[in-house]
């Protein structure tokens, strides 16, 4: 065990195998509880200190609270496997408070082991916070009232015990909005047993969502009391957060309010988070449901509405309702390097996808760590790689380039685009074969990836109908090589057949740039 911590025991073969010795070194220091930038104490701090010795590499770790050492050891296997590990003294830190993802999505909730997996792979990346809120768990939502069955609260507790091994906090949420009487006592003492059924497991973050139900109260009881939904909200969530301190006094509360995006000056989401405690959390997703940006500016103008600094539900990469033809696995952009002061932090709204989540959520991770100096591209490939693998991850990117079709508005199949430049460069020099050369180059590249794609493993199978169109593309750049070498009447048809199949297909992929118009710019076909 490393320095005797048996948590810390999945590091130490990886660290054996590499010939690093790690020491830890406990301190209280302002060198490691302190972040000069955030001006935050913290326990989430540490400092790597390295030299290269007698063949092998020797580390101390300095750090002031365990989720630290954690992180370090994350950084530092990380650091190792990138050849990056050199001589010198790191001092490192997050950005944000709160970094982490929500299972918030309207479709099949994962399953048990992809919870795990996803969790893991997270806590790896140095996020500290995960959200349970799937909305067709029916005990979440349509069956708030109905305790878990045993078989399901025994799950739940596994995940509630891992992500304490993994230095997460997990909130669990609830939703009753869609059907609770506010003005009912007994409604209130439902809620409450739920949820001294979930504190049972050793919960100790609840959420309170009140978003996608009606604006107006739907019983005249409830009319008859508060007058407008507002006022039956301040009631709920003040009522609830006194009671969950009653149970526990360090319990923590985050709210969905009904009014989840805009200016933040609005009459609901104004009065709500100015007649609550600021001690609960206000989930936000920004100017709109799926903001193509988050600034500064704006979180500021929603601390002035409401007295609460934003906490960020993002709604990327979720990709469902009219978005579900959309693969959303680009990495997150457009929002500003320095929101970590003026919001508590984001989580990220998965996709039913849980392989395909893990490549975004892992530049969100970045991101969150550290916001300024976030570089999405470099982000996003060490991403792949750490979901899909390094050997197959380059043939994955081929594809998943062509992915970039989402609320964030960033520009799909750059990579193809920069390579057909160059080929236009060839073509308008009069140098047809060695265009057509450049151009093979890529279907070589497509037809690997079409290889890849075919394989029966998790991210493989989840990408399937969007692997399909990929694949008439390449059947589409294969047939366009045949015409430019011997263009007949024949194969020109086959080719344009080819683009209307593509066309038809709902899915999205590539399509923004127009392929027809593309190709003939291209080709002058």
């Amino acid at each position: 065990m490393i320095n005797g911590f048996a948590s810390f025991t999945a590091f130490e073969d990886f660290f054996n195998a590499n010939n690093v010795s790690v020491t830890l070194k406990k301190s209280n220091l302002c060198r490691v509880c302190y972040c000069e930038k955030t001006h935050r104490v913290t326990d989430e701090k540490y400092v790597l200190n390295v030299e290269h010795a007698d063949g092998g590499i020797a580390v101390t770790v300095e750090y002031s609270g365990e989720n630290g050492a954690f992180y370090a050891l994350c950084d530092l296997k990380r650091r190792t496997e990138n050849g990056t590990l050199e001589d010198g003294a790191y001092a490192c830190s997050p950005s944000f408070a709160v970094r982490g993802y929500i299972e918030g999505f309207y479709g099949t909730p994962w399953t048990h082991d992809k919870r795990i997996s996803v969790m893991k792979l997270m806590a790896l990346n140095r996020m500290n916070t995960v959200y349970y809120a799937p909305k067709d768990d029916a005990y979440h939502r349509d069956l708030w009232r109905e305790l878990y069955p045993e078989t399901d609260l025994a799950k739940l507790k596994e995940l509630v015990d891992l992500a304490k091994e993994n230095y997460m906090e997990f909130h669990f949420c609830i939703a009753p909005g869609l059907s609770m009487k506010y003005s009912s006592q007994e409604e209130f003492d439902t809620l409450m047993k739920k949820t001294e059924q979930l504190y049972s497991i050793g919960i100790r973050s609840f959420g309170l969502l009140l978003d996608d139900i009606d604006e107006e109260l739907f019983y005249d009881e409830d009319k008859a009391v508060y007058g407008e939904t507002v006022n039956a909200h301040i009631d709920l969530v003040t009522k609830y957060y006194n009671a969950l301190l009653n149970i526990e006094s360090g319990i923590k509360l985050t709210v969905c309010p009904t009014l989840y995006h805009g200016k933040g000056d609005e009459y609901y989401i104004s009065k709500l988070g100015k007649n609550i405690s600021p001690q609960i959390s206000l989930f936000w997703t920004g100017r709109d449901i799926c903001s193509r940006e988050l600034t500064s500016r704006e979180a500021r103008e929603f601390i002035d509405g409401t007295n609460h600094k934003p906490l960020y539900w993002d709604n990327y990469p979720v990709n469902d309702m009219a978005m579900f033809n959309e693969m959303h696995i680009s990495p997150i952009i457009n929002r500003d390097p320095d929101l970590w002061k003026y919001s508590e932090g984001i989580i990220a709204n998965c996709m039913e996808y849980a392989e395909s989540s893990k490549i975004p959520l892992i530049t969100f991770a970045d991101y969150l760590w550290d916001s300024e100096n976030y570089n999405p591209e470099k982000s996003w490939e060490n991403a792949v790689r750490q979901v899909v693998g390094e050997e197959d991850a380059e043939k994955f990117i081929v594809f998943a380039d062509h992915l970039y079709t989402s609320c964030l508005k960033d520009e799909p199949s750059r990579r193809m685009k920069a390579h057909f430049a160059g080929v236009l460069e060839l073509l308008k020099k009069g140098e047809k074969e060695n265009a057509i050369a450049l151009a093979r180059e890529y279907i070589v590249r497509m037809n690997e990836a079409r290889e890849y794609l075919k394989k029966d493993l998790p991210i493989c199978n989840e990408v399937g109908k969007w692997s399909e169109k990929f694949f008439v593309a390449c059947d589409m750049f294969e047939k366009l090589m045949e015409v430019l070498e011997n263009k007949t009447e024949k194969n020109t048809k086959e080719f344009y057949d080819l683009i209307d199949k593509y066309d038809s297909m709902p899915v999205r992929l590539t399509e923004d740039m127009n392929i027809r118009l593309f190709l003939g710019i291209m080709f002058g076909i």
